[in-house]
């Protein structure tokens, strides 16, 4: 009996397995878990079990709140991530989803889905802009989904959409403008905001919103106190998060007085942009239907009369 006891206790510990995740984060559980958890709804986790003064009083869960075991262990944070990772929810932290062994069912389906022989040494993971601002439908899942049916609903119904029409923008050798060539400096304009002229606004189409440094926002003085709270993050090159202080909505002048457009955009306020004033990304140049020429150092956008004005980087 003894023995036949012990075979299956110890049948019962092989079959064990500790929780594997599937997701690989850039950070620890412990950080993450510090990050997020004023900005995400989590649930609570169940209580641990057994005997509290049995348990390893030098260890202590912040998601539990309670000793027994370190917040880098725990399992039911790490189900947790997990389960927010598959909704998108921690986008900025995942390095990459862990693989599953395909069943043997899905091995042939798989196989016609080959690579090509000359990208099986490309690593998988993609380099993106600056992403998570108001482009595209803004950072939710639920927004992108819905500004994409708005689109498909706009191409099958070109006459309902009244921006849709484009002005003929012509480039020719007179836009030089006495630029030299080569070079590869920025787009660097000037415009008029908040009935101030502004310096060291760089034209940049691959932010998906439109930036204002702390700085620049304060000489124009706004009161800070009356900025809008922002709860979703800017994610960069490297996967860096930069959390922004707010957002604001300021008048912008682009172009002279009289030749120019009018429009209010939606800035995200940063603590800091290095050398610019403001960054002017895919919202506020779709609006103006720019188009951008870098090696002339120019963009020509439509005017409030419908006609094409220029700007020119400094």
């Amino acid at each position: 009996m003894a023995d036949s006891t012990s075979q299956s206790s110890s049948k019962k510990r092989k079959e064990f397995s500790p929780y594997s995740p599937k997701y690989e984060f850039n950070k620890d559980y412990d950080t993450i878990f510090k990050e997020v958890k004023g900005r995400l709804s989590l649930e609570k986790p169940a209580p641990m079990m057994g005997d509290p003064s049995k348990r390893n009083q030098g260890k202590h869960c912040h998601f539990h709140d309670d000793v027994g075991h370190e917040t880098n262990e725990c399992i039911s944070l790490k189900r947790l991530l997990d389960q927010l990772a598959e909704k998108g929810d921690l986008d900025s932290y995942v390095k990459k989803p862990k693989r599953k062994q395909p069943s043997n069912q899905n091995q042939s389906a798989m196989q016609k889905r080959q690579k090509p022989v000359d990208s099986l040494d490309t690593d998988e993971a993609t380099i993106y802009t600056i992403a998570g601002g108001y482009a595209g439908g803004g950072p939710i899942v639920r927004g992108n989904k819905d500004n994409i049916r708005l689109l498909d609903v706009n191409f099958f119904n070109k006459g309902e959409t009244s921006g849709s029409s484009f002005p003929e923008v012509i480039i020719s050798e007179k836009d030089s403008g006495g630029v030299r060539r080569p070079h590869d400096d920025p787009i660097v304009i000037e415009c008029k905001l908040a009935n101030q002229r502004v310096g060291k606004i760089l034209i940049d189409k691959g932010i998906s919103s439109d930036l204002i440094s702390h700085k620049c926002l304060t000489k124009l003085k706004y009161r800070l106190e009356s900025l809008n709270p922002v709860s979703h993050p800017l994610v960069g090159f490297g996967g860096g998060v930069v959390h922004p202080i707010g957002q604001v909505d300021l008048p912008v002048r682009l172009g002279e007085k009289g030749e120019g457009r009018h429009m209010v955009i939606r800035f995200l306020v940063v603590e800091e942009l290095i050398a610019y004033n403001l960054i002017l990304g895919r919202p506020t140049l779709n609006e103006s239907k720019a188009v951008i020429i870098p090696s002339l150092m120019l963009l020509k956008f439509e005017k409030d009369d419908k006609t094409v004005g220029s700007i020119r980087g400094d």
